[in-house]
């Protein structure tokens, strides 16, 4: 777990919530973590290597928003069902990640509540753009 940007209230600023990271390769969720380490603001940032315990911290910790790649194969949840618990059982609002889901995938993820789908390789100042209107319209 990590801490997100100082914004422009400084370090030492309360987080304005926290974003949950559901990454299975390391690299990827280095660069999402860093994302939103950029944003304006100061999010904490919970970090989830698959399904299982990407769930486990989200019943824990309530985060405002979870970027989620639908792709998890070491996972016994998949992304699909991690997208359906997080939405509609804890009220998490989940963008789905991928760069290799189906569109019946991806048509299912929408379906069960995510409120947005994010292609790899994705442009960093774009995703800022993006989380920012998300977190905006939690």
């Amino acid at each position: 777990m990590t801490t997100g940007g100082d914004g422009p209230t400084g370090a030492s600023a309360e987080p304005m919530g926290s974003i949950l990271i559901v990454e299975d390769e390391a690299a990827a969720r280095r660069l999402l973590r860093t994302t939103v380490q950029g944003m304006p603001g100061r999010y904490e940032i919970i970090e989830a290597p698959d399904g299982e315990s990407a769930l486990e911290m989200a019943r824990q910790r309530h985060p405002r928003l979870a970027l989620v790649d639908i792709i998890l194969p070491d996972s016994a949840v998949s992304g699909v069902l991690l997208c359906r618990a997080l939405s509609s059982e804890l009220g998490v609002r989940v963008v789905v990640i991928s760069g290799k889901a189906s569109r019946a995938i991806v048509q299912s993820c929408l379906s069960m509540g995510a409120i947005a789908y994010v292609e790899k390789p994705f442009s960093v100042e774009a995703m800022r753009t993006s989380l920012a209107e998300w977190l905006t319209d939690s």
